[in-house]
């Protein structure tokens, strides 16, 4: 007898990879730099502490957005269960389980205008969101996705929890 497993991966969209931040931000700098030193020689000395600033929060904001693309959720399905499991921009993890035939997936409408809706999944008044850096068309497309595995019969044509 066998299980069918169904893994599902969310990541935030960062096109950058380490090597390509590194390169954009040293030619970013290079020629902030450059450009910098030949007004610091032409007597405009103030305007080289404004580049330093510049560059400081430009790598700020690089080193904010690698720290965000280590932003993981995987919610996993397999005949009996399903297993949310969140792993944070420190490498913390949380992981959660639902007994499969209980679980509900929603998706609760922005409170505000112009605000993200949410998308839910739990069971027996346990829940956790899910997909929070997703645009709103992907969560909804998520939302069709989690509730066609839901609704999909067990790989062993039993219910969840029976034997």
């Amino acid at each position: 007898m066998w299980v069918r497993v169904h893994r599902i991966e969310l990541s935030p969209n960062c096109s950058l990879s380490p090597g390509t931040a590194l390169v954009a931000f040293g030619t970013i700098a290079a020629a902030s730099l450059f450009m910098a030193l030949v007004f610091t020689m032409q007597g405009y000395w103030p305007v080289l502490p404004f580049a330093g600033l510049e560059l400081a929060a430009l790598g700020w904001a690089f080193w904010l957005t690698r720290r965000r693309a280590r932003i993981r959720e995987y919610v996993l399905f397999d005949d009996a269960r399903v297993v949310v499991e969140k792993r944070g921009r420190r490498g913390d993890t949380r992981r959660i389980e639902f007994p499969r035939h209980w679980v509900r997936v929603r998706l609760e409408p922005a409170p505000r205008r112009h605000h993200p809706s949410r998308l839910l999944i739990g069971a027996s008044g346990r829940h956790c969101e899910i997909g929070r850096f997703l645009s709103e068309d992907d969560r909804h497309s998520l939302r069709e996705r989690l509730a066609e595995l839901l609704a999909a019969p067990p790989a062993n044509g039993r219910k969840p929890g029976t034997l």
